[in-house]
């Protein structure tokens, strides 16, 4: 499969969507105006993003991203907006501390005191040696390196209340600069001065310098959802469907190393030994990281279209698919591939779920993030006979990170902190409200 230009991606997906989500009301009259709903980008420059960076007192959040920890630190992503930096010094009651606001901030993670996150299609670098008051390093930045979501902040017909007769949407020009909200304006036209086009209405829900020689050992952990995954000192980040590999120097700047095709939509990085693995929306692949300057292919399983984040231990990997209607399947399942062959992968066992979403492993046990029917226990001592064993029925759970003993699950509104010494029971110690 060639590799699919990410513009080219939103003008195939529009024509999908021109004939199901255009507003045409009943054709005036030809001595009457036409009202227009005019849908237009409001555009800014990378200067004038990184201005709004800043340190902020704690605030709450809206909506949980994605989530790392760093020695007793949490900090939990707002997405397109900022960070939450709690402290667990006592995981019976974490506390905000700080808000760090990054616009168009997705991703995140740390390698030496030193966060990395992106700033819609830029790489943008902290000093959190104060992780409480982190320095922005400005003049680290890497912009243009990756593809970002202009339709992400389009407003909903649902929330116009005027009337209007179509709607006129202004394409993205995106030699004009980084679309990071939308206008809307009704103006009325002569209907002779109205060619009557067709106007499309997207609502999508939901892109070398020398590394020294110094080891970097204190990294952050991170969910099976991540994109963003340390490697030595490598910097691993999925865009789209390649891997950019950024070297990381002696002073922490982020350099562009290089980067790889997928192939297919990379969704989700997992590092185990020298083993990289990618979660896809049609399976896993694997790679040789032994050299992270020099990544090498080993081999991938395919399944139907799914969501599928991947970890794994010494001889096995495990994947959840989830269907729904962003990834394009039905299939809601946990799936045990052997891999001890990486040239012979195998099927040894799965079993159906509900809605899964992350998932983390220690030991003998998974803990899976089983949507809206809360956190799973899976026993995994028998790779072809896996159970679940234990569960916590939550009102939803996305990702877990495990920092043992201390489990953290991402829920909707609420970060939950587990205490897992004694698996597969799962007792939970605290929780902060987002």
């Amino acid at each position: 499969m060639k590799k699919i230009s990410f513009h080219l991606f939103f003008a195939l997906a529009s024509l999908i969507f021109i004939s199901c989500e255009i507003i045409i009301l009943e054709k005036p009259k030809e001595d009457e105006y036409v009202r227009i709903l005019n849908i237009k980008p409001i555009y800014e420059t990378p200067a004038e993003i990184a201005s709004k960076v800043s340190v902020d007192p704690p605030k709450e959040s809206t909506e949980a991203g994605k989530i790392i920890t760093y020695g007793n630190y949490i900090l939990i992503n707002n997405p397109y907006d900022g960070v939450h930096i709690v402290d667990n010094s006592n995981p019976q009651s974490p506390k905000y501390k700080s808000y760090l606001t990054i616009p168009g901030s997705v991703d995140l993670s740390i390698i030496d005191n030193h966060l990395y996150t992106d700033m819609y299609s830029a790489l943008v670098t902290f000093n959190i040696t104060d992780i409480l008051n982190p320095e922005f390093k400005a003049d680290f930045t890497v912009n243009d390196v990756f593809y970002y979501d202009p339709y992400r902040t389009l407003p909903s017909l649902d929330t116009i209340e005027e009337e209007y007769d179509y709607v006129n949407y202004e394409w993205v020009n995106y030699d004009k600069g980084i679309v990071t909200g939308w206008t809307t304006e009704i103006t009325e036209e002569p209907i002779e001065d109205w060619n009557y086009p067709i106007g499309p209405y997207y609502n999508f829900e939901s892109a070398v310098q020398d590394s020294g020689n110094v080891d970097f050992n204190l990294t952050s952990t991170a969910g099976s959802m991540t994109r963003f995954l340390p490697v030595d000192r490598f910097l691993y980040t999925i865009n789209f469907n390649e891997i950019i590999v950024f070297s990381v120097g002696d002073n922490h700047r982020p350099s562009p190393f290089a980067k790889f095709d997928t192939q297919v939509q990379a969704e989700t990085l997992f590092k185990l030994n020298q083993t990289l693995f990618v979660g896809s929306t049609t399976g896993m692949l694997m790679y040789d990281v032994s050299s992270p300057s020099n990544p090498t292919y080993l081999n991938q399983i395919n399944h139907f279209r799914s969501c599928d984040p991947v970890v794994a231990d010494e001889t096995h990997a495990f994947a959840t698919l989830r269907g729904g209607t962003n990834c394009f399947t039905e299939l809601n399942e946990l799936q045990v591939y052997n891999i001890v062959n990486p040239e012979n992968l195998t099927l040894t066992d799965s079993h159906i779920l509900y809605n899964p979403h992350g998932l983390a492993i220690y030991g003998n046990h998974l803990i899976v993030c089983d949507g809206t029917a809360g956190i799973k226990v899976v026993d995994v001592t028998d790779r072809s006979n896996i159970d679940v064993v234990a569960n916590d029925n939550i009102p939803f759970a996305y990702d877990v990170i495990i920092d043992f003993p201390n489990a953290f699950v991402v829920g909707k509104g609420i970060l939950y902190q587990y205490d897992i010494s004694n698996l597969p029971a799962l007792v939970k110690t605290a929780e902060l409200p987002l």
